[in-house]
């Protein structure tokens, strides 16, 4: 064979080796879509690649061309170990053994008092039911607009997301295509899901959307992102609206503090689902109805971190360490939503020291010193009530009645239908109560208060700062079982009675003189007794 030939061969497998390079970026930038910014890792393929390329074409020179060989690959080979030199020295710059106090000083804290943290509870817009309470009412939903519609779409369980609309909270889930064929059938979503997290109403909301997670090619959510955005990292996509009903979708942009770790939120970029118009929009500069630009998981890192470090790195003995309990929940506080968990020690079993409430639009968390049971303890508590019924309780709420750190939570029987309701005291494990409806459990918990006692609550274990009224009676009756209606001579409002409780209101006939305390609030027709006394039976 010629010299010629031979050149002629080689001009080819160069040519081959490049157009294979030049793919395998291409592909890398379409499928994995690297962060170009130097506190990301992701970039590093495109070296790699260059130098395994490079390392190729000169395996592939002739044999005549040795030195030339030698030198091709070495040059490869340097592209190659600088950047694994680089990977090794920034994960060593990146560690908790440097930046542990960086690290620990990333979830911004203020101590606050409980009352001031957790505002006492709206029983209006109290949020009872949960993500999969919710979905359930969505697919009977979709099942009741059109049977045919469950086969083309999903309902997402991974961008559901609860929000704040008008002051009252929702859950929404955006449907979903049904794989590729059915994205490529439909083109576009039909629109989105809104249930009322209090009340469980839902409603089918007829809207386009296009650029989706699920669509495919150029109409995919992150890719149409990355076509603008591909200097910063991209987490915690959530479907949200504005208070007129337009959706958006909600992308969280970050960085890494210490070179490439350690997650920093520097804003969000809101994406119109039927346009592909794109908004960024810094931490301090987020539109009113946005919810969350901080995600748990952003949350988990952050609170993990302040926990651990609290006493420097090297602590074998965890002396100091703090953790969360191994859930998050909501608040609902001012017409915003809160993340909160409960705080215990690395030791800790049942107890919490306290717990952390996270403004997901801010990242601003209060810490509230506050030592009882934790969310598992007190599932356990309220199960035992409803054992015998085989009820469960779901991961409860943390809420504020009248001063008192308070547990909620639905029960569920084997059907996954809410079968009632119950309260639990976060530092008096006693004071639990349930009821098939909210108002009964809310006065049974109230009674157990009363009963039980408790440090915290204003009205617990001091009767005498109830509201009493005194006076003789001009009607009673059964009102359902279990309870008895009281209503007083000259008094409009009627009074509601556990038999349970307080079995002499079903021997209390009229004229008879009774004393009765309650707890005060909004409601002054039918108010729930938690003290009766009849005081004309001796």
């Amino acid at each position: 064979m010629s010299l010629h030939a031979l050149k002629t061969g080689d001009t080819m497998k160069n040519i081959i080796v490049l157009v294979l390079s030049i793919l395998l970026m291409f592909l890398a930038t379409y499928i994995i879509q690297p962060v170009l910014n130097i506190h990301f890792l992701g970039w590093l393929i495109y070296p790699l690649i260059i130098g395994l390329s490079i390392v190729l074409l000169g395996l592939l020179q002739g044999s005549f061309e040795k030195k030339v060989t030698k030198r091709i690959v070495a040059s490869g080979l340097a592209v190659i170990i600088l950047s694994l030199l680089f990977l090794l020295v920034a994960s060593v710059a990146s560690s908790p053994m440097i930046n542990w106090r960086t690290k620990q000083s990333m979830l911004a804290i203020n101590e606050v008092s409980f009352d001031e943290s957790v505002p006492n509870v709206d029983m209006e817009n109290l949020i009872i039911l949960d993500e999969f309470d919710a979905i359930r009412f969505s697919e009977q939903l979709i099942t009741k607009t059109d049977p045919a519609m469950g086969s083309m779409y999903s309902i997402s369980e991974r961008f559901g997301t609860i929000s704040v609309i008008n002051g009252q909270p929702f859950w929404l889930f955006p449907l979903e295509h049904n794989g590729f064929f059915k994205w490529k059938r439909n083109g576009v979503i039909p629109g989105y899901i809104k249930v009322n997290a209090t009340t469980g109403d839902s409603e089918f909301v007829e809207t386009t959307i296009k650029y989706a997670p699920s669509s495919y090619f150029s109409d995919d959510l992150h890719r149409r992102i990355y076509s603008e955005y591909k200097n910063v990292g991209l987490t915690d996509i959530s479907f949200e609206v504005d208070n007129d009903g337009k959706p958006y979708w909600v992308i969280t942009a970050y960085t890494h503090k210490t070179l490439v770790s350690t997650t920093d939120v520097v804003g969000s970029i809101v994406v119109d689902p039927l346009t592909g118009d794109l908004e960024y929009y810094a931490v301090d500069e987020q539109p009113e109805w946005i919810d969350r630009i901080f995600s748990v998981s952003i949350f988990n890192e952050q609170l993990d971190n302040w926990g651990k470090y609290v006493n420097g790195w090297w602590n074998p003995s965890d002396t100091g360490k703090l953790r969360d309990t191994d859930g998050k929940g909501y608040v609902f506080k001012d017409d915003n939503l809160f993340f909160y968990t409960g705080i215990t020690s690395y030791g800790g079993d049942e107890a919490t020291t306290g717990f952390m409430i996270f403004n997901p639009r801010t990242g601003q968390a209060h810490y509230n010193r506050i030592s009882g049971s934790t969310e598992t303890k007190a599932i356990g508590l309220m199960e035992e009530l409803v054992q015998n019924a085989g009820y469960t309780a779901n991961y409860p709420y943390l809420l504020n009645l009248n001063g008192e750190a308070t547990y909620f939570s639905t029960l569920s029987g084997n059907s996954g239908n809410v079968v009632g309701y119950a309260f639990a005291s976060v530092k008096n494990y006693k004071a639990v109560a349930w009821g098939k409806t909210l108002r009964e459990a809310q006065t049974n918990y109230s009674r157990a208060l009363v009963r039980e006692g408790s440090t915290t609550n204003q009205l617990a274990d001091q009767s005498d700062k109830l509201k009493s009224v005194k006076g003789l009676v001009s009607r009673v009756g059964a009102l359902s079982e279990g309870y008895y209606v009281v209503k007083f001579e000259g008094i409009d409002s009627i009074f509601t009675v556990s038999t349970d409780q307080y079995p002499m209101v079903a021997l209390t006939n009229t004229t008879d003189e009774v004393e009765i305390k309650y707890i005060e609030t909004d409601e002054t027709l039918k108010i729930d007794a938690i003290v009766f006394k009849n005081l004309s039976i001796k």
